[in-house]
């Protein structure tokens, strides 16, 4: 076979930009989920640019060598696959370079389009070296011939000359010899290849081959399975609440997060976590609220952090309620009010001739369908004894009269800083009312009853 010498830097051209479309491959796909991060630092937009174009030019540089390499060699079947895979190679950084918004990050956020373009670029520079070294001799498979056309100028053959000789060597001439051209058998076959496996050697190699199968698949599965920095978002959270039952609202009030503060990057990843509260503002007491950690899954994934928990749950407590009608009303809470309402009424001043006598309680609910703007009072009514005089008679007679005492109440009812407010009870005509059948409905018609707007109950708890 004719020795062609320019394989040589050939094949180092080959192997060189084969490596760099597969560095610029995977590099470009690393990089992908954050593009439009790189493009606003010029440093980083130009690394990016110049791999994309390291890529295309080293694409169209290695189609061109080897379609002049194989046309000297005249494989023409070799040079149409590899056209077509640096072509198919080539259209695809052309497409990533013109697409860098969406183009982009629809072609790379496969991983099984990741994971074929890899392998296929590191095949084809693999493939490269091998058919180059075979087409140029210095490799032989001789099993291949059968099915590699041959090139101008190459016999893959073995010559073996039959001649028929005749006592007198001397007379022996060329034209007397009789040649037989036969193929030469493979050198690997099947059933060669079936033996070579049984013996001692080739049990060492299938052993060699099984544990290099089975420590990379380990591996792979570790690595993609239990090498992971695991992070608890919800470590040390203390949710705090506020508001009405019914309306309430959760806020964090704190978290501490436990990780590895050193690593620069699982910091950025940790500072870019935040939380979301559902149905925030419509929260009630016993409900349980649940906090949904919110971050970036492509950046965890990069970095290899699984959290412990995506969301938790948390039991609400602590909101004022607003007590819907009187059956509500927390009785040691109304004993606050009553104690407070007893001692406004026996220490007001009055003369000695008029005494107060706790009558009964109301709860005054405003309908009003958001609980946060409802104003809803407690009252507690006193008869009240006092000296009228009668100018029939011309004399003091002891007369009754009806008063109350109110102050807005809820479950956040404290007597010290809520205030209590009195008023006597009167009729339309301003007349004091002295019926106790005409207490409850001149309540209804009051102002803090929004003049008969509000519901108005009575409470009955008893006060020991």
């Amino acid at each position: 076979m004719k020795k062609t010498y320019a394989f040589k830097p050939l094949c180092l051209l080959v192997v060189i930009f084969d490596f760099i479309l597969s560095i610029s491959l995977w590099r470009i796909l690393s990089m992908s989920s954050d593009i439009f991060s790189l493009m606003s630092s010029l440093s980083g937009l130009f690394n990016t640019i110049i791999f994309f174009m390291v890529g295309i030019l080293g694409t169209i540089i290695v189609t061109v060598l080897l379609y002049l390499y194989y046309l000297k060699k005249e494989k023409v079947q070799s040079l149409l696959w590899d056209a077509i895979l640096h072509t198919v190679i080539s259209v695809y950084f052309v497409v990533q370079l013109v697409g860098l918004g969406d183009s982009l990050q629809n072609l790379t956020g496969s991983d099984v389009i990741v994971t074929i373009m890899g392998i296929i670029v590191f095949a084809s520079a693999l493939l490269h070296v091998f058919v180059m070294l075979r087409l140029d001799g210095l490799v032989k498979v001789t099993t291949l011939d059968a099915y590699l056309p041959a090139g101008n100028g190459e016999v893959f053959q073995n010559e073996t000359l039959h001649q028929t000789q005749d006592n007198v060597s001397e007379t022996t001439t060329n034209d007397e010899a009789k040649t037989s051209q036969t193929p030469t058998e493979p050198v690997i076959t099947k059933e060669k290849t079936v033996a070579f496996f049984k013996t001692k050697n080739g049990k060492i190699v299938f052993g060699v081959i099984a544990a290099i199968i089975v420590i990379f698949a380990g591996y792979k599965i570790w690595d993609t399975f239990f090498n992971k920095i695991e992070i608890d978002a919800f470590q040390n959270m203390v949710l705090s609440y506020d508001g009405y039952n019914g309306a309430g609202e959760a806020y964090i009030e704190e978290y501490n997060i436990d990780y590895d503060m050193t690593n620069e990057n699982l910091a950025s990843f940790v500072n870019t976590i935040s939380f979301d509260i559902e149905n925030n503002g419509q929260l009630s007491n016993g409900d349980k609220v649940t906090v949904r950690a919110n971050y970036s899954q492509e950046t965890a994934k990069q970095l290899k952090v699984v959290l412990k928990e995506e969301t938790k749950e948390f039991d609400v407590s602590g909101l004022t309620v607003k007590y819907q009608s009187a059956s509500e009303i927390d009785q040691d809470i109304y004993k606050k009010a009553y104690d407070e309402a007893i001692s406004e009424a026996t220490n007001t001043y009055n003369s000695d001739q008029t005494q107060r006598q706790f009558y009964k309680a109301y709860y005054i609910k405003e309908n009003s369908e958001q609980i946060t703007y409802q104003r809803n009072y407690l009252v507690f009514v006193f008869q009240e004894t006092y000296q009228d005089y009668d100018f029939s008679s011309h004399q003091y007679v002891d007369s009754t009269r009806y008063m109350y005492y109110y102050t807005n109440f809820d479950s956040s009812y404290d007597p010290d800083s809520d205030y209590m407010g009195q008023s006597r009870l009167y009729t339309d005509s301003f007349e004091y009312v002295e019926n106790a059948d005409d207490v409850q409905s001149t309540l209804q018609n009051s102002s803090i009853a929004d003049y008969g707007q509000a519901t108005i109950e009575e409470v009955n708890i008893s006060v020991s």
